[in-house]
């Protein structure tokens, strides 16, 4: 279990950090930043699919694994193909306004799990969540020039990533406090037998 969440710290560390470095990248050179993305998202989901695929032939666990790889490998290619068409304006924020939308409520359902486990903090996560929520709004919506929406994406990214790791922070924290009171809980008492008297 301990391992596990080192795990899952770790990736969702990097993530976060992705966010940041691409919220950065988005504001400051756009285009290709887009274009970059896109064509990476495509060409993994290419490689996922072949993975299905070759898993499928080679162990046959998944009863529905080839179709699901041929799936993911023709959904790959017309992304790439696409890629022009998905980066005009109003297409590409219909796409992030609900990658943000879905995020939000992952969050809020997330703080409410918090809340269960009695994290006294449950409610940043989701305020972060009711936050994004609206943004998605905002971004589907699209009210924004070309410039300003590339600007906009950008921070709105940027404050995701940040928001995640102070989150991964408290979460982190939170179980650490667990982690010692558990350990008092089963700390063994030590006795002294000279404070009896033992008949023989």
């Amino acid at each position: 279990m301990k391992e596990k969440f080192k795990n899952f710290k770790l990736t969702s560390a990097i993530f976060s950090i992705f966010c940041i470095i691409f919220g950065i990248l988005l504001i400051i050179f756009p285009e290709i930043t887009k274009l970059t993305l896109l064509y990476v998202f495509g060409a993994g989901i290419i490689i996922l699919g072949i993975i299905e695929i070759v898993n499928y032939f080679i162990y046959g666990y998944e009863l529905f694994g080839f179709w699901f790889g041929i799936f993911d490998f023709i959904f790959g290619l017309l992304l790439i193909s696409s890629v022009r068409i998905l980066t005009e304006l109003n297409i590409l924020a219909f796409l992030f306004g609900t990658v943000f939308i879905f995020s939000a409520l992952i969050k809020i359902q997330r703080s409410l799990n918090y809340k269960k486990f009695g994290a006294k903090n449950w409610w940043v996560e989701t305020i972060f969540g009711t936050i994004f929520l609206l943004l998605g709004m905002i971004i589907i919506i699209n009210p924004f020039s070309e410039t300003i929406l590339n600007i906009f994406l950008g921070s709105c990214i940027i404050i995701n990533g940040i928001m995640d790791l102070i989150t991964l922070i408290m979460v982190t924290n939170k179980l650490k406090q667990i982690r010692h009171k558990l350990k008092d809980l089963v700390r063994p008492v030590e006795i002294d037998i000279d404070d009896y008297d033992i008949e023989e």
